[in-house]
């Protein structure tokens, strides 16, 4: 049951970063606006001249293309495919000192200011290299300003917008990428992909939206016998009736219930792809089955040889149980953390590394040790 205020995400979330809100732009005078009426003017003759040239470059570089694919004897779209669709992936960069540095000096001399009175990027660049208190620092005050710039991108990146009309802007901004990315992959590798995004509060002003490849959409009514429609519908329905902030739905039993599915989804796709021969599987042959179910209390023998894989990377310190039986959030929270980012996952082993693996239980059996559960003797067996 909801307590307090609920009419905004960042309401629903007390604990969570905000997003600071803009500041609205303050009224201009007579002067202003006859000011900005000219600077508006000067830049449509500067965008129309800037047109002007992209359409002849256009042009030109469709006549390129098209004398290109004459050359090598295949179609202008063909062409226009190894060319044009190609995502260029970088990974995030370290902040830099000099950023930091002008991080810094935004967030100091812009205090305060209404909207248009706020000091460019390149005035504050030159501010920073004109003050001497920003040279020859200490390494732990550089440290100090580059943590600031790290705190800033966290909370512009996983803080909670102010408002929901914010987060309805963030939401459309955010979705037209992925439709965009989706598509170009679909373009690139010829896959069939549906998105589903739903609001998560009957308060949100989201507009619950779905994006499919192709004709994805009708797997859902051919498999599923349900329209891509009705499952948004349903699906909005279903998480508005959670009513769950962000520390609500991090809670123990639905960490457990992430883990376990993380931990099953990745097992059975390692069955599904993999045909190790087992040695000591009972037939003698490549296991290969649809069923799959975890077995933490004989992991060592009903998973590792029979399937040939292992979870490798398993939090240190954490006991290897089933999630169910980890009874506090941050042991949960911890696992599940390491299995979404892949420092914890299944792993094939080579035949070597499963000889040995069985080697290194027989030596612990010979040793006393009880590996694994022993199954209980039937009451009628002779």
């Amino acid at each position: 049951m909801e307590r307090g205020d609920s009419s905004s995400r960042a309401s629903r979330n007390p604990t969570r970063p905000v997003i600071p809100t803009r500041s609205h732009p303050a009224h201009l005078t007579e002067a202003q606006k006859a000011s900005r009426a000219l600077k508006t003017a000067q830049n449509k003759e500067r965008s129309k001249a800037l047109q002007d040239a992209i359409a002849q470059f256009v042009q030109d570089h469709g006549k390129k293309l098209h004398e290109l694919a004459l050359a090598h004897h295949v179609s202008d779209d063909h062409v226009k495919n190894l060319i044009g669709l190609q995502t260029h992936y970088k990974k995030t960069r370290e902040p830099q000192l000099r950023n930091a540095l002008v991080h810094a000096k935004s967030k100091e001399v812009n205090k305060g200011l209404a909207h248009g009175q706020k000091y460019t990027m390149a005035e504050v660049q030159k501010m920073v290299a004109e003050d001497p208190n920003m040279h020859n620092l200490t390494r732990e005050e550089k440290k100090e300003f580059i943590k600031q710039l790290m705190d800033h991108r966290k909370l512009q990146t996983s803080g909670v917008q102010a408002s929901n009309v914010a987060a309805a802007r963030d939401v459309v901004s955010v979705m037209d990428g992925v439709s965009k990315e989706l598509h170009a992959l679909r373009d690139r590798t010829g896959i069939y992909a549906t998105v589903l995004m739903v609001r998560g509060h009957v308060n949100d002003q989201i507009q619950s939206t779905w994006i499919a490849t192709d004709n994805a959409s009708e797997f859902w009514e051919d498999r599923m016998e349900v329209a891509l429609d009705d499952v948004a519908r349903q699906f909005e329905e279903w998480a508005c009736i959670q009513k769950k902030n962000i520390f609500a739905r991090e809670d123990l039993s639905s960490l457990q219930r992430q883990v376990a599915t993380l931990i099953l989804s990745g097992l059975r796709a390692f069955s599904l792809t993999t045909r190790m021969l087992c040695a000591h599987n009972v037939a003698g042959r490549a296991t290969r089955k649809m069923d799959i179910t975890m077995n933490y209390q004989n992991y060592d023998k009903s998973i590792v040889l029979v399937y040939g894989i292992k979870l490798d990377g398993w939090p240190v310190g954490l006991p290897f149980l089933a999630p169910s039986h980890m009874h506090t959030v941050v042991e949960v929270r911890v696992l599940r953390d390491a299995l979404k980012t892949g420092a914890c996952q299944w792993k094939k082993l080579t035949r070597r590394e499963l000889e040995d693996f069985w080697e290194d239980i027989k030596k612990r059996e010979e040793a006393g040790e009880v590996v694994g559960t022993v199954r209980k003797k039937r009451a009628d067996a002779g």
